[in-house]
């Protein structure tokens, strides 16, 4: 029985050996092995065979429900941390006086529904929305030392 080079190459690529396979006791070797692995499919090196020929892993049903379980629980905490940042930065912006401490809940909101609104809360000037810091008063820390004239 004679090959033409493309029926070669379509056996070499269907055992999954290289193209320059030359050996030909290789390739009736692979072929034997494969031909009883087809002979029970249900064998584990068979499965496992299979799906590593389709970029597949085999995984137990254990280790399957536990990677799961663990990524659920990742985005969890990854949702948690996420909310926490948001929360810290109004905190932030109502202890510089950005926002008022009632609107607390609306720029929470409001970054969690658009992160971008973070950027516009940290540009705002402080004390826009609350004065934190004294205004018209005219004592000056080198006056205080002196008595006032009046006194006289």
């Amino acid at each position: 029985m004679e090959f033409t080079p493309e029926q070669i190459t379509a056996l070499l690529t269907a055992l999954g050996l290289p193209d320059d396979t030359d050996d030909p006791q290789l390739v009736v070797d692979t072929a034997a092995d494969l031909a009883a692995q087809l002979g029970d499919p249900a064998k584990p090196s068979t499965i496992a065979a299979s799906a590593k020929r389709a970029g597949l892993e085999v995984l137990d049903t254990a280790t399957a429900d536990a990677l799961r379980r663990d990524a659920q629980e990742g985005r969890k905490i990854a949702a948690a941390a996420a909310r926490e940042r948001v929360e810290a930065a109004v905190d932030d912006a109502i202890s510089k006086g950005k926002v008022m401490a009632s609107r607390r809940k609306h720029w929470v909101s409001l970054i969690e529904a658009d992160p971008g609104m973070a950027d516009v809360l940290a540009a705002t000037p402080n004390e826009t929305a609350v004065p934190l810091t004294e205004v018209g008063h005219s004592a000056d820390s080198a006056d205080l030392a002196k008595p006032a004239t009046w006194f006289y």
